[in-house]
């Protein structure tokens, strides 16, 4: 899909303005973008409680915030993800600079994930002179021209971990582990980590072979697209969603053609992954659907919900992107863990959310709008989550008002604040004192 760059008018330096026309019909309706969504207030609880966990266990682990833009050049992902990938293939938001200078005429993409960007800014800005590993992490948007469907969406959220600089299994293990903390916390039950290794560039290239072997002798099985990757990129072929079980059941097994130093590392991770009490799944069909991957590779599902594209996370070792990329070799890990399907799969379970602090309206009489904001804002530094009301209706209006917005209390404003008191009203149950305002924090949360 692909757009014009956004460009300033060559004669004023302003940006150009297209002109509305006016007639006697309704305006038609602009709706959302196909495959997007808005997230509307009722609907964001469960969002805030996601990313207040991704960021409180971004913390607790040591990890340290990055950003990166929302999108770069082409060549980037290209490169990174590797030209078979869907991702680069048929599934980017692809953005077209206009004539001009070499950088308006780039092709630009939005980012479909955050792993080469993040590699490309090590890489920049020489971060590999900082103590390492580093370890990084962002939550924000991705986006990906796919197909809309349940859970799919062209624009998506997800919450990145990174760990640049350290080859051991032990990351390996560590990231699963807080993957699995991450869906505990949220309420989520029976997320299992399917896990596999790859191999590297040692032995990858005799797996390679195994599967052009197998899959080449049954190749009117394949789907069209099974057949292209079965050219470029034969480890694809395992991720069709629509390959017959038996072909995929008979397919050689990556285990099976590790080199020593690859099965050493893998069977490291298990052995941690056993020391930890974590759950998983060894699936030799995992291989992820992005090139960089190698070795250790790793998918969060729901139990029982296997083979129904419903991973809600994933990731794996990328040992040799810094090198695709033009920096010098490198190892990395790290997960995407996508925010979306994880709320989806919360509603599913009926996950239950934290109470929401309760919510004061302050109303008042006549026109004390002043006296209002003053109260309100002395109840903010109190930590309370406050609405004032700004109307000058009648007292029973405004309580209407609170109680459909979904105020518990009613911190009501009048003679008695020269005193430093105010009425406080349990929607509720209709019962009212008067209090000092300093006291409304403990009256409504106790």
């Amino acid at each position: 899909m692909r757009a014009s760059m956004f460009r300033p008018s060559a004669a004023s330096g302003s940006a150009t303005r297209a002109s509305t026309v006016h007639s006697g019909a309704m305006p038609t309706k602009i709706s959302a973008p196909r495959g997007t969504r808005d997230l509307l207030p009722e609907q964001t609880p469960a969002w805030d409680r996601v990313e207040a966990v991704a960021r409180d266990l971004s913390r607790r682990y040591a990890f340290d915030r990055i950003e990166i833009p929302l999108f770069e050049r082409v060549e980037l992902f290209a490169r990174g993800l590797g030209e078979s990938s869907d991702a680069v293939e048929k599934e980017m938001f692809r953005v077209s600079g206009a004539a001009g200078s070499e950088e308006e005429r780039a092709e630009w993409a939005l980012r479909p994930e955050p792993t080469a960007g993040i590699i490309r800014a090590f890489i920049e800005h020489g971060m590999h002179v900082r103590p390492g590993p580093l370890r990084v992490t962002m939550i924000g948007p991705m986006f990906r021209y796919d197909r809309p469907q349940a859970g799919r969406y062209r624009q998506f959220s997800q919450w990145d971990v990174e760990v640049i600089g350290d080859p051991g299994p032990a990351v390996d293990a560590e990231l699963i582990e807080l993957a699995h903390r991450f869906y505990a916390t949220v309420g989520l039950t029976d997320a299992v980590a399917h896990v596999n290794s790859i191999g590297d560039a040692k032995c990858r290239p005799g797996y390679r072979q195994a599967l052009i072997d197998y899959f080449g002798q049954h190749r009117d099985r394949l789907t069209q697209d099974s057949q292209r990757r079965l050219e470029v990129n034969p480890l694809r072929v395992l991720d069709d969603k629509e390959l017959a079980p038996d072909l995929a059941d008979g397919a050689p097994k990556s285990a099976d053609h590790l080199c020593e130093e690859c099965r050493a590392h893998f069977r490291a991770v298990l052995d941690l992954l056993d020391a930890l009490n974590l759950r998983y799944v060894v699936d030799h069909r995992l291989v992820r659907g992005l090139d960089y991957y190698i070795r250790t590779t790793f998918e969060f599902v729901i139990a029982g919900r296997e083979g129904q594209q419903q991973a809600i996370g994933g990731g794996g070792r990328y040992d040799g992107l810094a090198d695709l990329l033009g920096g010098r070799s490198t190892p990395g890990i790290g997960f995407g863990i996508g925010l979306d399907r994880t709320v989806l799969a919360m509603e599913e379970q009926t996950v239950a959310l934290p109470a929401a602090a309760p919510l004061l309206a302050v109303v008042g009489t006549g026109d004390d709008h002043a006296e209002r904001l003053k109260v309100a804002g002395r109840l903010r530094e109190a930590g309370l989550r406050v609405r004032p009301d700004g109307s000058s209706r009648k007292l029973g209006k405004q309580l209407e008002t609170a109680s459909k917005a979904g105020a518990g209390w009613a911190v009501i404003v009048g003679d008695e604040l020269s005193d430093g008191r105010v009425g406080l009203k349990d929607l509720a149950s209709g019962e009212q004192e008067t209090v000092d305002v300093d006291e409304v924090g403990r009256r409504v949360s106790g």
